[in-house]
């Protein structure tokens, strides 16, 4: 039997989630949206080699949500899933690299229907269901 599921606030308290809804809406996204520590932890901070190279959270969190909002604008046309595969570009340890991530349309919580997106590695998905 899997644990319960744990809410999206004690993920915020927890710290494995961040909201990022601030900075998404600069992006054009008007709805909540989070994403998990792992994504954050490893790419959107960046690496020592990136920050010299002028890289910062800034930069790399508005690259993230305008590749996202890319694939939703070209995902909404030929798909009705809530779920959304986008592979992204970042610097690390001096060489680009292309991770594949996934946003997730979701309830805020199951007590509270409004919908948001939460970004996260696949595998993450997989470990925690739909915990997010």
């Amino acid at each position: 039997m899997s644990s319960p599921k744990k809410t999206r606030k004690e993920a915020l308290a927890e710290g494995r989630q961040r909201d990022i809804s601030e900075a998404a809406k600069e992006s054009g996204l008007m709805i909540p949206v989070f994403i998990t520590s792992g994504v954050w932890d490893n790419w959107i901070v960046p690496d020592e080699d990136s920050m010299k190279k002028g890289e910062d959270q800034k930069i790399r969190l508005k690259g993230l949500l305008d590749k996202l909002l890319y694939f939703i604008r070209v995902h909404r046309q030929t798909s009705k899933s809530n779920i959304i595969y986008f592979p992204i570009p970042f610097n690390k340890d001096g060489e680009e690299k292309s991770i594949q991530l996934m946003s997730l349309l979701g309830p805020v919580e199951s007590s509270d229907k409004r919908p948001c997106i939460t970004i996260m590695m696949p595998e993450e998905y997989e470990a925690e269901g739909q915990a997010m």
